[in-house]
């Protein structure tokens, strides 16, 4: 190909890359309404409102019984979805059981290639080990997401006490696999288009969904709103 062309086309492939990867990771903050007090009430209509109940399937950060929950959509590979794990964490824990965080799948394989094994090494260790290891595997797999590889998974898998040999087998059981898609395809039918995409399920049962990694100046009041409702 001629030089004067492919330059050009070069850089219409990578801003083309770099389109996408904003629409996927959700770019930082997105979804979040004008200020002001937002009716849960009403949002139930929405496409929020497929997702599935929270349930003893789920994997639960706080009280299970707790009146509010906010359902994260997430992808171990991604920076923002590392961002908004601890203000999570935070909003749970300051609530006194009134919130809990659960979590779901939602690699975007296309720009994070290893989002998808780290998703089912998470649901290998919950399978194996349980909730508590679940949820402690998720933190050490979203503060290395430069190591996300099969290694990796086995290694610190191992180091949760899990026989290795029983993980491996996990890892490969397609089974897995497809539950990590029903979370997907769920994510994507709530109206998901980037990670981490979430939904806070307020005491009435509404829904109120966002997208991008809320500060936690952001997210309480809308979770206390929630808790009013």
């Amino acid at each position: 190909m001629n030089n004067n062309i492919l330059i050009p086309v070069s850089i219409m492939v990578a801003g083309a890359f770099i389109a996408l990867a904003v629409f996927f990771t959700g770019g930082g903050v997105q979804g979040l309404p004008a200020q002001g007090d937002h009716d849960f009430a009403n949002n139930g209509s929405g496409a929020a409102s497929s997702i599935r109940a929270v349930s003893d399937t789920d994997h639960i950060f706080g009280n299970p019984d707790a009146k509010v929950s906010v359902i994260e959509f997430s992808d171990y590979e991604c920076p923002f979805c590392a961002r908004l794990h601890p203000t999570l964490e935070r909003v749970v824990r300051e609530s006194e059981g009134e919130v809990n965080w659960v979590y779901r799948h939602f690699p975007l394989t296309q720009i994070h290639p290893n989002a998808e094994g780290a998703a089912i090494a998470a649901e290998c260790v919950a399978r194996l080990s349980g909730n508590d290891a679940f949820w402690n595997y998720s933190s050490t797999l979203l503060n290395n997401q430069r190591s996300l590889r099969t290694n990796f998974f086995i290694e610190e898998a191992v180091a949760l006490g899990i026989d290795e040999a029983s993980f491996t087998i996990c890892l490969a059981d397609g089974n897995v696999a497809s539950e990590v898609a029903e979370d997907f395809n769920e994510a994507i039918n709530a109206g998901g288009r980037g990670t981490p995409f979430s939904v806070i399920v307020s005491a009435n049962g509404g829904f109120f969904p966002f997208s991008g990694a809320l500060p936690y100046e952001q997210l309480k009041p809308l979770v206390d709103q929630a808790l009013a409702n």
